[in-house]
Formats: C-alpha cells, sequence, structure tokens
C-alpha cells in the first residue's frame, strides 16, 4: 500500500515571531524550527523528496496567508 501524500506547511511561529516552524498539515506538533523561512523551506523540501510520494510544501508568509505551494 502507498504512503499517503504529506502537506508540510512552512509559517512564522505564533508566539515571538522570529522563528520559522515547519509542521504537517492537520498536526499541532511543529516538527522543527528555523532562524529563517529559507531554512525552513530547503528543510522541508529535503524531507518532501524523501518521501518520493507527491507530498508538497505550503509556505505562508508574514502575515500568515499562502505564498507557494
Amino acid at each position: 500500500m502507498a504512503e499517503p501524500k504529506v502537506v508540510y506547511h512552512v509559517s512564522k511561529r505564533d508566539n515571538n515571531g522570529r522563528e520559522w516552524k515547519v509542521f504537517i498539515q492537520g498536526s499541532d506538533k511543529v516538527i522543527k524550527l528555523f532562524a529563517t523561512q529559507q531554512e525552513a523551506l530547503k528543510y522541508a523540501t529535503s524531507l518532501c523528496k524523501n518521501k518520493d510520494n507527491g507530498s508538497y510544501v505550503m509556505l505562508h508568509g508574514l502575515d500568515g496567508k499562502i505564498r507557494k505551494y
């Protein structure tokens, strides 16, 4: 049976706004925190490549709205 697609989100951390978080859609658990959006995006993208099943990243801007996916 094929592993289901995973949607990884990259967004600003809520409480202090200085860190970027990577988390899986539908989960409140943060996978990892980063100092910059670029680092978080690179990490989330590598997670998708490791899965190799159509998983993808949704990138949120500073305002929380989706910038690209």
